[in-house]
């Protein structure tokens, strides 16, 4: 599948902003089973310093700035990017080490300290009261650890209810666990916690994935947003990644962009602004699959 992705960010400033610093990650990267094409960014009003980079867990982002008085900040990120299905469909999930297994060779000498970080809590992933309990309806004695992972991912999209607004990035992941409301962020940070009071090694994966409209409808420009998943780490198979909003093993649909610990590893843009005013933010993203669009034409 080849996709065309526009993830557009505005910032409007009731009063004008004199100087802004920023991070932001949005540049997917190629891989084994995802080969960017083409990708560009552009920012208005134009910064004043622009510096690209990679940071510790290897993903590419921007740093930059503006210095000058303005009202509005735009950032505009285009990518096309061709995805091929990834090694993990082929896995036979009841063929996985067990559970149990996977945790004793992540806590050995055998386990890099790149892997054994991500069964560690972290800013977003508490935890909390109850995550154990509930991790281990799926995760049994004696289990295949992908096998357990899938039937995880389906009891919280079953349980959890999709919730745009109920929450937002500094709702607490108890509030999450006591409603089972959310969105995608929440649910990754949920499936984390599961994962990582067991011992096990998860890391939070942020991207797309394309928004279909229900039968009959058109499509709206804009109305994709950015999207996270999760990957857990699997000896022998590397990272498998598992998308519990949609109830996937992830294949060739979803495009990643970064990965971390949590949401705020890889937060799409962030930064400070000096502004004696209130701000809003908007953002829209577009997921466009290019070969069903030439079909169509």
């Amino acid at each position: 599948m080849k996709y065309q992705v526009i993830h557009i960010t505005d910032y409007i400033y009731e009063f004008p902003a004199t100087l802004c610093h920023n991070l932001m990650f949005q540049i997917p990267q190629s891989n084994a089973f995802q080969t960017v094409e083409e990708y560009s960014c552009d920012i208005s009003p134009k910064p004043s310093s622009e510096i690209a980079r990679s940071d510790f867990f290897g993903n590419k982002y921007l740093y930059f700035s503006v210095e000058r008085s303005h009202k509005k900040l735009t950032v505009a990120s285009k990518s096309i990017l061709e995805l091929l299905p990834p090694p993990w469909i082929s896995i036979r999930p009841e063929k996985t080490m067990p559970w149990e297994k996977v945790h004793a060779w992540l806590h050995s000498i055998e386990a890099s300290s790149d892997i054994r970080q991500y069964y560690l809590g972290s800013s977003h992933v508490q935890l909390i009261e109850g995550i154990r309990e509930y991790a281990l309806k799926s995760f049994t004695p004696g289990r295949p650890i992908m096998e357990a992972m899938s039937h995880l991912n389906t009891r919280i999209f079953t349980d959890f209810a999709f919730t745009p607004g109920f929450t937002d990035i500094s709702t607490p992941l108890a509030k999450v666990f006591e409603h089972k409301k959310g969105v995608c962020q929440d649910f990754a940070h949920f499936s984390l916690a599961c994962l990582r009071v067991l011992g096990l090694a998860g890391r939070y994966v942020s991207g797309y994935i394309e928004t279909l409209p229900p039968p009959g409808k058109p499509k709206l420009v804009g109305s994709d947003a950015s999207h996270a998943w999760i990957a857990v780490y699997i000896p022998g198979h590397d990272w498998v990644e598992f998308d519990a909003t949609n109830n996937l093993l992830v294949s060739d649909k979803h495009i990643r962009v970064a990965v971390g610990r949590d949401f705020a590893d890889v937060t799409p843009l962030k930064g400070i602004v000096y502004s004696g005013s209130e701000q809003e933010m908007k953002v829209s993203v577009d997921v466009q699959a290019l070969e069903e669009e030439l079909a169509e034409d």
